[in-house]
């Protein structure tokens, strides 16, 4: 590597215990990679761009570039229709005519859910791609010792989870210059888990223990669809956003396309059902309470389908 690179790497300074930085492998890479989300709603096709920050949140970007390079939100729902948040990444769409989406929505949409779960599907993609390279380990069920009695991780230890890159769990970016929620930003969503130690692997490659509720997140992620949200920058890694005002116009148009789509129902309580779920059923880690978590998600009856999410720049 030569001085200038080394050079700009050390320039990008975080102040945090869970930090980001440069690594040898970081610096080979775009600060910001991009993606396109292509979403299919009421017959219209929507493909929306977002910048992602690996400079600051670079293990969730990994994370979510790794997802979206196997395929795994490929054809999946938003599953969680909310005012401030679409929450999406842990359910397959199925339009098949009698056990499909639009079948079970009029009927009991908590059987859609439990027979379209990805969950089982996503440990067990992440577990294999440790193996053979295609995914990165982020959090550890322990750590142990080299020779020298310092502390390491090993791969047959690594969890299939996401370290949470925020300021709750000690992720700070310098000078407060992180990504803050709002208006069409992406969001890493995860349940959060009763108090359980992990260890987390940072960025700038120390061993420290953590909490499991900070370190769980899979493979959920949330589109902010208002300026306020539940899901603040504080507690959840914002990691990207609109691309650009072209991208914002399309973002636009597909909120218009849904709101133009409940003006034809005969009540608004017909745009969607409260369904409640069981989360976290496969979690190989969590221990009581941490598991098995009952959610009330707001379907909606039209489907909102991701299609796929396509990497455009790495």
């Amino acid at each position: 590597m030569s001085n200038k690179i080394k050079k700009a790497c050390l320039a990008f300074a975080l102040t945090a215990v869970v930090g980001a930085s440069f690594t040898a492998t970081a610096c080979s890479e775009s600060k910001h990679p991009e993606v396109t989300i292509s979403i299919s709603f009421n017959g219209s096709n929507f493909d929306i761009d977002y910048t992602l920050s690996r400079n600051m949140y670079p293990q969730t970007v990994q994370h979510f570039i790794e997802l979206a390079d196997s395929g795994f939100y490929n054809n999946t729902i938003i599953h969680n229709y909310t005012s401030s948040d679409w929450i999406g990444g842990a359910y397959n769409y199925d339009d098949n005519a009698e056990t499909g989406y639009a079948a079970s929505y009029s009927k009991k949409m908590g059987i859609y859910l439990e027979s379209n779960c990805k969950e089982e599907a996503y440990h067990a993609l992440v577990k294999e791609g440790y193996t053979n390279g295609k995914f990165t380990p982020s959090v550890y069920s322990r750590e142990v010792y080299d020779s020298k009695g310092n502390p390491i991780v090993k791969t047959e230890d690594a969890l299939t989870t996401l370290i949470g890159e925020f300021s709750a769990n000690g992720h700070r970016i310098e000078d407060d210059k992180g990504l803050k929620a709002g208006l069409g930003t992406l969001k890493m969503v995860y349940y959060e888990k009763e108090q359980q130690t992990v260890t987390v692997k940072t960025s700038y490659n120390e061993i420290l223990p953590r909490d499991y509720a900070y370190n769980c997140a899979t493979s959920l992620f949330s589109m902010q669809m208002s300026s306020s949200t539940a899901y603040s920058e504080t507690k959840y890694c914002v990691f990207g956003q609109l691309k650009d005002e072209s991208a914002r116009e399309v973002f636009d148009d597909l909120k218009e396309a849904v709101s133009d789509y409940s003006k034809t129902l005969t009540s608004s309580s017909a745009l969607t059902t409260s369904i409640e779920t069981i989360v976290d059923r496969a979690d190989p880690y969590a221990e009581e309470g941490g598991k098995d978590i009952e959610k009330t998600f707001a379907i909606i009856s039209m489907p909102i389908v991701i299609t796929k999410i396509t990497v455009t720049k790495r």
